[in-house]
C-alpha cells in the first residue's frame, strides 16, 4: 500500500463549520494513517535487519580476501573494508529512505490524534454557544458572569475527559 502523505495532510486541518462530518471522518483517518505508519516501521526493521545481514556477509568476503593479503586481518580493516563496499552504502540508503518514511508517518499519526482532540474541543465550543454572536465576547457585567460560568464548565468536562 503506498501512502500520499501529502494527500492526508490536507486532511488535518478541521472545518467547524462541518463538525458532524468531521466526527464521522476521524476515525477512519486516523486508522488509515496508523495502518500506513505500521507498514512503513515493517518495512523500516525488515531493511535495518538485511543492512546487518549484508554487513556480515561483507565482513566475511572481507576476511577472506584480506586473510589471503595479510598476515594479521584487524577489525579496523574489516570495518573500512565493509564500509567502502557499494552493497553497504546501497543497503544504508534503502534502510534511511524508509526510516525516514516511518518517521515522517509517525508525526502524521500524533498530529492525527491531536486532531481528534481538537475536533472534541471545537464541538464543546460549540455546544457551549461560543460561535453564537456576542456570546463569547462579553459587553456588560451579566454576560461575563455567563461568559465565566460557561468557560469553567468547559474546563471541568475537559478535565474530567
Amino acid at each position: 500500500m503506498t501512502t500520499d502523505i501529502e494527500e492526508l495532510r490536507q486532511y488535518l486541518k478541521i472545518d467547524k463549520h462541518r463538525l458532524d462530518e468531521e466526527l464521522e471522518e476521524q476515525p477512519m483517518l486516523l486508522f488509515q494513517i496508523s495502518e500506513a505508519f505500521v507498514q512503513a516501521a515493517a518495512e523500516r526493521d525488515m531493511l535495518k535487519e538485511s543492512l546487518a545481514t549484508k554487513d556480515a556477509q561483507l565482513g566475511k568476503k572481507a576476511r577472506e580476501q584480506l586473510g589471503k593479503r595479510e598476515k594479521k586481518v584487524t577489525e579496523s580493516m574489516v570495518e573500512g573494508y565493509v564500509l567502502t563496499d557499494s552493497t553497504h552504502d546501497a543497503a544504508v540508503k534503502a534502510y534511511l529512505d524508509a526510516k525516514g518514511q516511518a518517521d515522517l508517518l509517525f508525526a502524521l499519526k500524533e498530529a492525527f490524534q491531536s486532531r481528534g482532540y481538537m475536533i472534541r474541543d471545537l464541538c464543546s465550543l460549540y455546544t457551549a454557544n461560543y460561535y453564537e454572536q456576542g456570546s463569547a465576547k462579553p459587553t456588560n457585567n451579566t454576560n461575563r458572569a455567563t461568559y465565566s460560568m460557561g468557560r469553567q464548565k468547559r474546563e471541568r468536562l475537559r478535565n474530567d475527559a
